[in-house]
């Protein structure tokens, strides 16, 4: 199914990067929304309007002042409505008469207030303006900033006292207290070109205006804040031309929690839910997701900064020991590198570095840098040479309260880092947050600052993966879209026997069984498989056989399959006495080797979805899982397995045999194309076990969930 469409970034020119504003419920309180946000105008070149009758043919705090829309002197590009929800639709009607490019709606009391008869009022105002061919951004937000323009157009106080240079980081953010908490980074020095908030996103959501921002020539990065979206495929879409633009997004999702997820009938239901497909998604759409707030901005500006890494390996810089240590131990949570300088890199800081410091990684440069500049520069020097690493991390302890010290100190690493064009990190561990220091980091193009050390690790952990993942995603080939025809019509569960042959039929490995309906016939049936035999309920009502008594393992002759018949048929009738018993299905014993469960389910976001993680009958008490958006490529499916706790089982774990892992991949990638082959159809889809046997991966039980 093709991805969905997002607005063409050049049909929002005008109201988001506009020539001309216009605000309308403009009053003289100082404080009304539509006074601060004409006041927020005060730098912007273009033409500037106030609209209200009460004031018409004046000035409201030293812009002119009109009676209506329709009044205005020019088609202004983007109109600012400051007033009650019951007004909105005559201003829209009146815009289009006036040629407005696009309106900001603060209004709330739309669908947000769950009220039915708010939400039909809602729909109808998009469908009107899209008729119309007017943007919306809102209803029911803060509004917008264009800090390369000086536009304001947001009701948040004094904006325009935001001294910090335009450029790096775009902001989209569905809360517009969050998207403008970000934007007061630029009261520190941070640089930023850009942030809008969507709201109720009636028109526009948070894909449409990061797309806007991605076609921006000041924006390098984007940090993005998301609670939902009417169709969660449009993020795909925003990758897709986030690729295109070789800019990074850094995402978050709000309201991560599982309440409200229904449970499903198979394992993947319980371990794949609403969170794990967001973070999928995110993963999919080649975005960096962070899970706290904090963590949004400053990893999006280092994004904004950092240039292509040219190695793998972290160098850690420091006058204290102890902060070298913190900066060591959260490098290695992050999975990064700490490679030991090279000999000439060694050579230098022996010589520099008094005996009670330590030339090592961390190299602990001793207080002694406070006193001896020269010293500090030819250390830095030699790291940042040293090909071995991709980023030098300078832990801050101390920050020196005079006005020009530490500031200095910042300003003469920047040109280092831009000599060797590798990023500098500067954790800033002071409990004195504010100040010139920080500062002057922050309007640094070189230079990024972190006040978590955990939070900077993780950012470079993103930063080398960004650049590192471009895997192909998965298609659709010819047998897994024949396999996915050929499913019977209708919502029906298919058990085993069904689910197995429609998965060989895609080409996956799956144990051929035989039915049988009474002890003599599963006898037979063992007798022309070959002995040892595996028995397992056959019943359209058991889903999960183990819980019933429903499988005997390893029968080595014809008595021990009719005695395992009887015993299989007496447990399910007292653990399930309403299921439908149509007897056992007889397979051959499989060789032993570490399980995997595969399971895919429909998201109601994303579309089908595929899980793997460790099978069998522990699989929901361990949730080992990962789960990405289908189809995934072999290539994607390999890192999947190699995200698991559980992948050391099959990369010969304590001495055990190497598992084939290509061909597991390879199966998994074939399990995915079947379930995006099934689109609608599917609802559920399961293989618990797949056993990784030395002679390939062999898919030993599943089921199936068809929607209707």
């Amino acid at each position: 199914m093709a991805l969905p469409a997002l607005r063409d970034p050049a049909s929002l020119r005008r109201l988001l990067a506009p020539g001309s504003v216009a605000v309308v419920g403009v009053s003289a309180e100082p404080t009304n929304f539509g006074a601060r946000t004409i006041t927020n105008m005060k730098g912007f070149s273009g033409p500037v309007f106030a609209v209200n009758p009460k004031y018409a043919g004046g000035e409201l705090h030293g812009f002119p002042c009109f009676g209506s829309i329709e009044d205005l002197p020019m088609a202004v590009d983007s109109v600012v409505l400051c007033m009650p929800r019951a007004g909105v639709m005559p201003s829209l009607e009146q815009a289009a008469k006036r040629g407005i490019g696009g309106l900001t709606i603060y209004a709330s009391g739309y669908g947000e207030t769950d009220l039915p008869e708010r939400a039909v009022e809602e729909e109808e105002l998009r469908n009107r303006a899209r008729a119309l061919g007017i943007p919306l951004l809102g209803a029911n937000c803060l509004g917008f900033v264009h800090h390369a323009l000086r536009v304001g157009a947001t009701f948040m106080p004094d904006y325009y006292k935001m001294t910090a240079p335009a450029g790096g980081v775009g902001v989209v953010s569905q809360s517009g207290a969050l998207g403008y908490a970000m934007m007061q980074a630029a009261e520190r020095g941070f640089a930023m070109c850009h942030m809008a908030t969507a709201g109720n996103s009636t028109d526009l959501d948070v894909c449409d205006l990061a797309a806007f921002q991605l076609s921006m020539p000041e924006c390098r990065a984007i940090a993005l804040a998301v609670e939902g979206l009417r169709d969660g495929r449009r993020l795909l879409t925003l990758g897709e031309m986030a690729r295109a633009a070789g800019k990074p997004i850094v995402a978050m999702k709000l309201g991560r929690g599982e309440t409200g997820a229904k449970a499903a009938m198979s394992h993947t239901g319980s371990m794949a839910g609403s969170t794990a497909a967001w973070s999928a998604a995110f993963r999919r759409a080649g975005m960096l997701e962070v899970e706290d707030f904090d963590a949004l901005l400053e990893t999006a500006g280092f994004m904004a900064k950092a240039p292509k890494p040219k190695a793998r390996g972290v160098g850690i810089a420091t006058p204290s020991g102890g902060a070298g240590i913190m900066a060591a131990d959260h490098a290695e949570y992050a999975g990064l590198e700490l490679p030991q300088p090279m000999e000439a890199t060694a050579a230098v800081l022996r010589s520099a570095i008094p005996d009670f410091g330590s030339p090592r990684n961390p190299c602990d440069l001793t207080a002694q840098v406070a006193t001896n500049p020269q010293m500090f520069d030819a250390c830095m020097r030699a790291m940042l040479a040293d090909p071995q690493y991709a980023a030098i991390v300078m832990p801050v302890v101390y920050h020196n309260p005079a006005p020009t010290a530490t500031p200095n100190r910042m300003r003469t690493m920047a040109p280092l880092a831009a000599e060797a064009g590798k990023p500098i990190c500067i954790a800033w561990v002071p409990e004195s947050l504010e100040g010139p220091g920080p500062e002057a980091v922050d309007a640094s193009e070189h230079l990024s600052l972190f006040r978590s050390m955990r939070r900077l690790m993780n950012a470079i952990s993103l930063w080398l993966r960004w650049h590192d993942e471009r895997a192909a995603e998965g298609a659709v080939g010819d047998a897994a879209r024949a396999a996915a025809a050929a499913l019977p019509a209708g919502a029906r569960t298919l058990m085993e026997a069904e689910a197995k042959a429609a998965f060989a039929a895609a080409g996956l490995p799956a144990m051929p069984d035989a039915r049988a309906a009474s002890a003599d016939d599963a006898a037979a049936a063992a007798s022309r498989i070959g002995f040892p035999v595996v028995l397992k309920i056959d019943s359209p009502d058991i889903a999960h056989k183990t819980e019933v008594g429903g499988v005997k393992l390893n029968l080595a002759d014809a008595a021990a399959v009719r005695a395992g018949f009887d015993a299989i048929m007496a447990s399910a009738r007292t653990h399930a006495p309403g299921a439908r018993l149509d007897g056992v299905l007889v397979q051959k014993m499989a060789e032993r080797g570490p399980e995997l469960i595969l399971g895919a389910r429909r998201d109601p976001q994303f579309g089908n979805t595929v899980l793997v993680g460790l099978g069998g009958v522990q699989a929901e008490l361990w949730k080992d899982a990962v789960l990405d958006v289908a189809p995934v490529s072999a290539a994607r499916a390999e890192q999947m397995l190699r995200t698991l706790k559980s992948f050391p089982l099959l990369d010969g774990f304590r001495g055990a045999a190497k598992v084939d892992v290509a061909a597991v991949a390879q199966t998994i990638a074939r399990f995915s194309e079947l379930v995006a082959a099934m689109d609608e159809r599917l609802d559920e889809a399961e293989i618990n076990p797949l056993v990784c046997t030395p002679s390939g991966p062999l898919a030993l039980d599943g089921l199936m969930k068809l929607a209707g």
